[in-house]
């Protein structure tokens, strides 16, 4: 392997804390290969944040580096005391049913401060965890009152998940793994470094998980592809505990060409970014629309609602459909299903806890709207916009293929496409809130821009652009022109 200058003092560095920010498509993972290749005789931890990375990971890394993900170190010590009552999330059913209550704002609130709980690197559950009043400094009585009957609810349901033998209150992954970074485990006994990836988006309590350890520690990340903000994700590059790091940066990417840099280097002046992505890989194409003759094309999405929407306009071409993440991570069988209560035809619904959980569609939609939980509201959208849904669906599972390489078509959101790229690509016109609005905070248009340079950095041959991405660049030349007096 010829390493670059950016990526030799990476693989040969002996700090104890290291840092990398490593653009989109530099290599990072290339670069930890390659670190722990020099480092070999080393014990590592490489710590990645889902199932399918480690799965890629272990078929790259040398046979000194152990790949798990954080829930997967988590497992062994207590997921597997909770076998029998795991689930993958927690719903609004769960919580109501518990504290008996038809308050679906009460519910609302008790799991927000459970799922901020468990994703905190805090002892226990308290005010801060509270979603509600988070602005305020000055509760009236009947605030204060109301936080502290969510809070109590909150803490009783924790101390209920964690027990065992508790069969009435089931305890999600995030649950354990956060009983795991409580008890502040030593990883020195079986590591000397741990390489945590994708450090931008680590949650807190994964952060911690690092942080307490007394190994080497390597952070590898992009902080313009922190895209999960919204989940409680914090940027461990920036963090504190990584202020003295030895620093380095990878800007050459040789998975595009400047055309595609060009645009992505666009975005990122928009938060100030000094320095420029290289792009030293195929000389990318970008264009408006893609050709017609392309025998396979991808398109990227902003919302789930999005990639159901093009899906079926796509059908009239008879594609063969690609899911990433799988058709069904999509939410298709549960729609069908809400389709059928909908309409009043419950012994046709195969999940029957939907049953259980509403009276009738009715009670969904006063559930949903009370809560503004955005997946129902979703939900019953797309079925007020398509009375032939069922139809509509199993057409698009006959199209659906397992193997991408037999697809035609490649369907995905921006959030999954992450890591990953192709040949061709399409962005599609739901990006519809523009990062330049007057008066968006901060944190909201860096996590907008960051999604647009996610999305662009995908494609290798030709980038096709939406009417947002060519809005923002033309903002950019309008403001470079006024600024040169042309």
């Amino acid at each position: 392997m010829q390493w670059t200058e950016e990526q030799q003092p990476v693989i040969e560095s002996t700090a104890e804390k290291l840092l990398i920010q490593a653009f989109a498509g530099t290599g990072k993972t290339t670069t930890l290969v390659g670190y722990a290749r020099h480092h070999a005789s080393m014990k590592l931890l490489y710590l990645c944040y889902n199932k399918s990375v480690e799965m890629a990971a272990k078929g790259k890394f040398p046979r000194n580096v152990v790949c798990k993900t954080a829930h997967g170190l988590a497992y062994g010590k207590y997921g597997s005391l909770y076998t029998a009552k795991q689930v993958n999330n927690l719903r609004l059913t769960d919580i109501a049913r518990v504290i008996n209550t038809q308050n679906w704002e009460l519910a609302r609130d008790v799991l927000s401060t459970l799922n901020n709980f468990m994703a905190s690197a805090d002892p226990g559950i308290d005010c801060t965890h509270f979603p509600r009043f988070q602005n305020q400094r000055v509760f009236t009585t009947a605030q204060s009152r109301f936080m502290q009957q969510a809070l109590g609810a909150a803490q009783s349901i924790w101390s209920r998940m964690i027990d065992p033998q508790d069969s009435g209150m089931p305890i999600t992954h995030d649950g354990y793994l956060k009983l795991y970074q409580l008890s502040k485990p030593d990883l020195s006994h079986r590591f000397e470094g741990v390489l945590l990836d994708e450090g931008q988006d680590v949650n807190p309590v994964i952060a911690d998980l690092v942080r307490i350890q007394r190994i080497t520690k390597v952070t590898v990340g992009d902080p313009h592809q922190q895209i999960y903000r919204f989940r409680g994700a914090e940027d461990a590059l920036n963090s504190d505990w990584m202020a003295d790091a030895e620093r380095h940066y990878l800007t050459q990417s040789f998975r595009f060409g400047p055309a595609v840099a060009h645009v992505a280097n666009i975005i990122l002046s928009y938060k100030g970014e000094p320095r420029k992505l290289q792009g030293l890989g195929p000389n990318t194409r970008v264009k408006r629309a893609l050709p017609e003759e392309l025998g396979h094309r991808t398109f990227i999405h902003r919302t789930v609602i999005g990639v159901i929407e093009n899906a079926l306009a796509q059908v009239i071409n008879e594609p063969r459909i690609f899911w990433v993440g799988g058709i069904d991570s999509y939410s298709l069988r549960e729609l069908e299903d809400l389709y059928l209560l909908s309409r009043g035809r419950n012994q046709e619904v195969q999940n029957r806890k939907l049953l259980r959980d509403y009276r009738d569609f009715n009670q969904y939609v006063e559930i949903a709207e009370a809560s503004q939980d955005s997946e129902m509201l979703r939900s019953i959208k797309i079925i007020s916009s398509y009375r032939d849904l069922p139809k509509r669906i199993l057409t698009l599972r006959s199209r659906t293929v397992d193997n991408e390489l037999d697809a035609t078509v490649t369907l995905t959101t921006g959030h999954k496409a992450k890591g990953l790229e192709w040949d061709f690509v399409s962005l599609y016109d739901d990006f519809t809130t523009d990062p330049l609005s007057p008066g968006m905070d901060k944190a909201r248009r860096n996590d907008e821009l960051n999604l647009l340079y996610v999305a662009v950095t995908r494609a290798t041959k030709i980038l096709a652009l939406n009417s947002m991405v060519i809005s923002v660049m033309q903002a950019y030349v309008d403001a470079r022109t006024c600024a040169s007096g042309d």
